[in-house]
């Protein structure tokens, strides 16, 4: 064999070495948006579950709120006025079950969009959870059908259909 000959196979092997490496890197660059859009997302949840809890655990606060909320002429929450009509809570503690409400909505809507990646003990746990949460237990039932139109409407359509399955 000559060394023409050998260099061309050596071009040849070059050439597929790039090519290979090209391949990777591009797997590894959309590996890595993936990851960084579920980072956010679960920041993004993080700091809203963390604001609502906030509110949940502080009277002081959501006095204040609902006293500016409501000398400002502010809508009323539709949850909270069913539950004080319903349950004979305060304005205070209605609001903090909703601002509870919404606190675990932000943890388990974080989720859904991972649902494919679950293991199927992960999912059935979600599932359970969800439809104990949003089909059987009064309040959190009575704060899903008040929100589901202003919530994200991907988690809102996996939740609704998982509650009309049977089980």
């Amino acid at each position: 064999m000559n060394w023409e000959a050998i260099a061309a196979i050596g071009q040849v092997l070059g050439s597929l070495a790039v090519f290979i490496t090209l391949v990777y890197l591009s797997v590894q660059v959309r590996h890595a948006r993936g990851e960084v859009r579920r980072s956010v997302t679960q920041s993004r949840a993080e700091g809203a579950r963390e604001l609502a809890m906030n509110h949940a655990n502080n009277q002081r606060l959501t006095s204040t709120f609902l006293k500016a909320n409501a000398r400002l002429g502010g809508p009323v929450n539709p949850f909270v006025t069913t539950v004080m009509e319903q349950s004979g809570l305060t304005a205070e503690e209605a609001n903090g079950l909703w601002w509870e409400q919404l606190a675990f909505w932000q943890n388990r809507v974080q989720a859904i969009p991972y649902i494919g990646e679950m293991t199927t003990g992960q999912r059935i746990h979600l599932d359970t959870v969800l439809r104990t949460q949003y089909g059987r237990t009064p309040v959190p039932r009575l704060w899903y059908e008040t929100v589901k139109p202003q919530m994200d409407p991907d988690a809102v359509r996996y939740v609704d259909n998982l509650l009309a399955q049977p089980g």
